[in-house]
């Protein structure tokens, strides 16, 4: 039996679907990973969500941690 591969390639699109749908469950925790992921091996956009606040969402770690953006908990942006 041949062993499991440690690592997969995925379409990003796919990663995007899965992103969104673990966002929108609130399982935000498994979405940050995709999120971070994806950001560290070079996305730069997302191709197939359109929502501007789900686009938002997806980079809103990496804006805070790069201290691009800070947000309140009152969900403004400053």
């Amino acid at each position: 039996m041949p062993e499991t591969p440690k690592t997969y390639f995925l379409d990003a699109e796919v990663l995007e679907m899965v992103w969104q749908q673990l966002f929108e469950s609130g399982n935000t925790e498994l979405a940050r990973v995709i999120s971070d992921t994806m950001i560290a091996q070079g996305c730069e956009e997302l191709t197939s969500i359109t929502d501007g606040s789900l686009i938002f969402m997806f980079w809103k770690n990496f804006l805070e941690e790069n201290n691009l953006i800070t947000t309140s908990d009152t969900k403004e942006v400053h």
